[in-house]
């Protein structure tokens, strides 16, 4: 099936976009057209208009400071990836964008548009979970920042005006997030039907420890198993432990508790195990990445 005839307009600013936005009625906005081009091919998706924003080269980057790590809304996930802010302080970013899709896809897609669709299946959303990051919005109104908490209501649905654009976002570098460990690891896992394939269960972990190999805090997200959520609890009963065994346990078993597939029966139960099992390796591998620091 071929897309609803549309007319393509062009812009080189956000200034430029935003006008557009607000004079053009039923448009889109077209940045690598990975999430929006198939649904118009299917028609789920029919704008009369598509502002194509690619040319807007000030929200193409990727920068650091003290603490953060700034990313642009048209920077492309392997821009992000191979980017040494990411590498040296946000790695699991780099490896949860390394499990989106193929080449092709990670090549033209794009942080903004993928944050802005939210699909709860995707492999970004238990990473900003973990990290909850400040999103950056420019509308008619000027600019507004709000935590990925507040940002995200559920699936496919974020705090974002029609006539807003989400122009990038802050990352906190991963140290920031456990202050009070001497080192720290992170892991990503992700469980699906074939690789590159959506997310059945993804996994995004955040492990501090000090300088005995005990864990200081940790963090546990948890998406494509109904709601996206964080596991408190997976978080409360590894700390203080080396992770052996009791303490992977107890966390899988709070995982387990936790998420609430929209599935039910045999099908539910297997989905929470899976989200158990594969919270156990993320929770291994990144208090193994933290313990090779020491």
């Amino acid at each position: 099936m071929y897309p609803r005839k549309f007319e393509h307009v062009s812009v080189r600013t956000v200034e430029e976009a935003l006008d557009a936005l607000e004079t053009y009625d039923d448009a889109e906005l077209l940045a690598g057209g990975q999430s929006l081009v198939p649904l118009q091919k299917t028609r789920f998706a029919s704008p009369d208009y598509l502002i194509d924003i690619t040319d807007i080269e000030e929200l193409r980057y990727v920068e650091e400071d003290e603490n953060e790590v700034r990313i642009g809304a048209l920077a492309k996930h392997t821009d992000i990836q191979q980017a040494n802010p990411i590498q040296d302080h946000v790695r699991l970013f780099s490896e949860c964008i390394g499990e989106i899709a193929d080449w092709p896809v990670r090549n033209q897609g794009t942080f903004g548009g993928t944050l802005a669709e939210a699909d709860p299946s995707g492999d970004y959303l238990p990473v900003m979970k973990v990290l909850n990051p400040t999103i950056e919005l420019t509308g008619p109104e000027g600019n507004r920042e709000v935590p990925f908490e507040e940002f995200y209501f559920g699936m496919f649905t974020v705090d974002m005006d029609d006539e807003e654009i989400l122009t990038g976002a802050r990352l906190p570098k991963l140290q920031s997030l456990v202050p009070d460990a001497v080192a720290v690891g992170s892991a990503y896992e992700k469980h699906a039907e074939r690789s590159g394939d959506y997310a059945l269960v993804g996994v995004a972990i955040v492990v501090g420890v000090d300088t005995d190999g005990l864990v200081t805090e940790a963090r546990v997200s948890v998406g494509a198993v109904g709601p996206l959520v964080r596991v408190t609890d997976a978080e409360s009963v590894v700390k203080g432990t080396t992770l052996d065994e009791d303490a992977l346990n107890a966390a899988a078993t709070a995982v387990e508790k936790t998420v609430q597939p929209d599935e039910e029966g045999s099908e539910g139960e297997y989905k929470e195990a899976m989200a158990g099992e594969f919270a156990k390796r993320a929770l291994s591998s990144a208090y193994d990445r933290a313990t090779e620091e020491l």
